[in-house]
């Protein structure tokens, strides 16, 4: 089965915003952790340069708990993260509605966050942790749903886009687009 998506994809931005939000990366990894830190930091954005946005993220966090070993204290960890997010945000440039979707991000950002520091203040290391893997599950469920409807495929009440369990229908897309086309032409 095989379906074409009509967008640019978003994971390896070769754009100037891509390009500043990586040498923030740098600027961060340098504050931070001094030389080695700089280091780091090109490691990761040259990462993320080639390879995209979840490798640098990625790599990043490791390279980091690498260059600071014996802990992190919490001003440094708002300086890399404000980074990553410069980082996971840049792409939203691109689409078509990027208001909306930095809300929702930093909306939810906001949400997971506060979730964790009131758990984390009041209940035990194990709920908590259960609690935060709670809220990532419930995003990532979000944004699952969230791609199967824009892809198209959960039927709308008009009867247009793709059941996901009806395996005839990947064999007549071609036909379905042209049928659509036709019915708009009326």
């Amino acid at each position: 089965m095989s379906v074409r998506i009509d967008t640019r994809p978003a994971a390896v931005g070769r754009d100037w915003v891509s390009g500043a939000a990586l040498g923030i990366i740098i600027v961060a990894f340098g504050i931070v952790s001094g030389p080695i830190g700089i280091l780091a930091g090109i490691a990761t954005a040259l990462v993320g340069y080639l390879f995209g946005t979840p490798y640098a993220f990625a790599l990043g966090h490791v390279a980091l708990a690498a260059v600071v070993p014996i802990g992190i204290d919490p001003i440094s960890v708002i300086i890399v993260e404000a980074a990553f997010v410069a980082v996971l945000l840049a792409p939203l440039r691109r689409t078509t509605s990027p208001v909306a979707l930095v809300g929702v991000a930093l909306a939810s950002t906001l949400v997971i966050a506060g979730t964790t520091w009131l758990v984390v203040n009041s209940q035990p290391t194990a709920l908590a942790a259960l609690t935060v893997l709670g809220c990532l599950a419930i995003a990532a469920y979000a944004l699952h749903r969230l791609e199967i409807v824009r892809l198209g495929l959960v039927p709308t009440d008009r009867g247009q886009g793709r059941s996901t369990t009806d395996e005839s229908n990947s064999e007549s897309v071609g036909t379905d687009t042209q049928q659509q086309i036709e019915e708009t032409e009326l």
